[in-house]
């Protein structure tokens, strides 16, 4: 898929869920109101009526003079000034919301309606004691007052009569989440896409380019004229280039096998300085006719661990491969090794061209290379640091990058005695 045309879809289908999401706020902030306007008219009548109720009894007051205000959005108070029995007024509080099937905890309150002084709670354990200390009054209840009733779970409430639209809610941000991640995925499809398409953009170079060379060698060889120096050089040639095919397909086989198999290892005591003495000078020649230079500290007190000798020298020359290739003008490169946490670290620093901090992270991925837009001076096919990841880690270390772009980079290698 084109890059345009996924960023279309992206936008698009961007679009399409915002709107949904922003309709489906609407209607449910809308259902809610109206939800919660019916509560508070249903306990309004059923508060009126239970007003209504006890002040019939006393003929100095009029039920027109009752009044229930909203104080807020889940208290309701109650202007009787009449005397109020609390037992009275919990049952057909229990009675009034049971017809109108309110099935809501409440709170009731009883004030004095003279100075609003809380005489009586249904919640409140002060009011148990005024009880006691009131049960024995010939007549505790003649004082004028006012009640008051509270819901504490009204939004819960509330919320269980939208069933339908909570769940068409979560059905819509699943689909959403769905959404992103069927974007991610695609997104990532098409990084891997193109990291593969420029992984056999270099298979074919690297391939085709030795291939010619063997092609135009063989054709020189049928020639009977060549004199003995040229066909020599033309054997070498041949067998030189027959070995660089060899290093390509072992170095893809072998992360083809790593891939479906658990990289197996041949440990035994291998000595780290030695082995970096080795690889130092298999690349030195490649450094100085560069005009580079290599610069080897090897300050491990302790230079011998357990390891795979075989793999843990590819790692580190891959490392120091990647070193010499991405060098700005000259390579400076240096190599060195210190004891630290019942293990060893090698530090293999240079100061090539760096790595970006947005590819720092995808630097140890299988096929990844750092985009060097139109330059392709070096090729590769970006296996070499995956590998490097895989070894280490089956040797239960670990590999860390610093680098700064312009300024080189550093990877610290730490694997563990044993």
């Amino acid at each position: 898929m084109k890059r345009k045309n996924l960023r279309r879809i992206i936008l698009f289908g961007s679009v399409v869920m915002m709107g949904l999401l922003v309709v489906q706020g609407f209607w449910l902030k809308r259902a809610f109101d109206i939800e919660d306007r019916q509560f508070n008219h249903t306990v309004q009548i059923a508060l009126k009526n239970i007003a209504d109720s006890i002040v019939a009894e006393d003929l100095a007051v009029k039920p027109t003079e009752t009044h229930i205000r909203q104080l807020s959005s889940n208290f309701y108070f109650a202007e009787l000034n009449v005397p109020i029995q609390p037992e009275l007024l919990d049952n057909l509080l229990k009675k009034e919301l049971g017809i109108r099937q309110i099935k809501a905890d409440y709170e009731l309150g009883i004030y004095k309606a003279k100075d609003d002084t809380l005489v009586y709670g249904s919640y409140i354990p002060a009011t148990i004691q005024w009880q006691i200390d009131h049960a024995n009054d010939p007549n505790p209840n003649t004082e004028k007052s006012n009640f008051a009733v509270y819901f504490p779970n009204k939004f819960s409430v509330i919320a269980g009569e939208l069933k339908i639209w909570i769940f068409s809610t979560i059905i819509l941000l699943l689909m959403v989440a769905f959404f992103i991640y069927a974007i991610l995925t695609l997104l990532k499809e098409r990084r891997l896409a193109e990291i593969k398409e420029d992984f056999i953009d270099n298979l074919t170079h690297e391939f085709k380019t030795p291939i010619a060379n063997i092609e135009l060698a063989s054709e020189a060889l049928k020639e009977n004229k060549i004199n003995p120096e040229k066909q020599h050089r033309y054997f070498n040639i041949i067998h030189s280039e027959n070995q660089r095919l060899k290093v390509q397909v072992e170095r893809v086989l072998q992360m083809g096998t790593i891939d479906t198999h658990e990289l197996r290892l041949d440990l035994k005591v291998v000595n780290i300085h030695e082995l970096i003495q080795r690889l130092a000078e298999s690349i030195d020649m490649r450094i100085r006719d560069k005009t580079g230079m290599l610069n080897i500290e090897l300050n491990a007190a302790h230079p011998e661990i357990l390891a795979d000798e075989f793999h843990l020298t590819n790692t580190v020359y891959n490392v120091l491969d990647n070193a010499e290739k991405y060098a700005k003008d000259w390579p400076k490169i240096s190599i060195s090794t210190r004891n630290e946490k019942e293990g060893l670290l090698i530090s293999i620093k240079d100061a090539g061209i760096g790595i970006k901090d947005d590819f720092q992270k995808y630097v140890f991925d299988k096929f990844f290379r750092v985009p060097t837009g139109n330059i392709h001076n070096v090729k590769g096919f970006g296996l070499g640091l995956s590998y490097v990841k895989t070894v280490i880690e089956a040797h239960r270390g670990t590999v860390t990058l610093e680098s700064e772009l312009n300024h080189g980079s550093q990877f610290d290698i730490y694997l563990p005695f044993k």
